[in-house]
């Protein structure tokens, strides 16, 4: 298992993604020198989601991006 690009394993756990597509993911995020913090990338909108985003969503006040920052931390520890 990669131990690079931890949130998109850990948000992959959260979301139920199979190991196969996880670890594509993580290929396609090496390839693309994407930042350490992406969990997802959006084929439709061609952008890498990122943890960051995420976590600014919750400090905003956005309950349910709390909850799913709180829960995929869990996942890492």
């Amino acid at each position: 298992m990669a131990t690079d690009y931890a949130f998109i394993r850990a948000y992959g756990k959260f979301i139920g993604t199979k190991e196969g597509y996880l670890d594509k993911t993580v290929r396609q995020a090496r390839r693309e020198n994407a930042p350490n913090d992406v969990m997802s990338y959006d084929e439709e909108q061609k952008r890498w989601s990122r943890f960051a985003e995420l976590e600014e969503q919750a400090e905003a006040g956005d309950d349910a991006a709390a909850e799913t920052v709180k829960k995929i931390r869990e996942i890492m520890r």
